[in-house]
C-alpha cells in the first residue's frame, strides 16, 4: 500500500500510528480550564462575564522588570567591561534574584492556581460589575 493510497504525504505518519497520551493529567486540566474559560467568557452565550487580566498583568510586570534588570546589566557590561561594571552587575544579579523570589511567592500565594478571574456585568446596566 503506497502513501497515496492511505491519504498521507511522504514523511507523514498515518493517523493510526500517532501516539497520544490520554492519561496526561496536566493536559486534561489545561483543556478543562480552557473549556470553562471559553464557556464563561464567550460572547455568544450571553452570560455577561468578561475576563479580568490583573493577575496575569502583575506577573508579566514582575517578569518584565526582572528581564529589564538583566538587559541593563548586559548593556552596562558591554559599555563598561567587567572590572568597571562589577558593582552594577552585583546589583542587577541581586535584584533579579529578588524579583524571581517575589514572582515565586506571588504565583504560589496570590494566584494559587486560579485560571480565570472574571467580572459579571449587569445586563440592565444599573449595577456595577461584580
Amino acid at each position: 500500500m503506497s502513501n497515496a493510497d492511505n491519504g498521507t504525504a511522504d514523511g507523514d505518519v498515518p493517523p493510526e500510528e500517532v501516539k497520544v497520551d490520554k492519561w496526561d493529567g496536566n493536559a486534561v486540566k489545561n483543556s478543562l480550564d480552557d473549556a470553562v474559560k471559553k464557556v464563561l467568557t464567550d460572547s455568544d452565550r450571553k452570560l455577561g462575564y468578561t475576563e479580568n487580566h490583573v493577575l496575569v498583568d502583575t506577573r508579566l510586570g514582575i517578569c518584565l522588570t526582572a528581564v529589564g534588570a538583566a538587559m541593563f546589566a548586559l548593556v552596562w557590561d558591554y559599555l563598561n567591561p567587567f572590572p568597571l561594571s562589577k558593582p552594577v552587575l552585583i546589583l542587577c544579579v541581586v535584584s533579579y534574584f529578588i524579583l524571581m523570589s517575589i514572582l515565586t511567592v506571588y504565583t504560589t500565594f496570590v494566584e494559587k492556581g486560579i485560571f480565570l478571574r472574571a467580572t459579571q456585568s449587569d445586563p440592565t446596566g444599573v449595577d456595577k460589575p461584580k
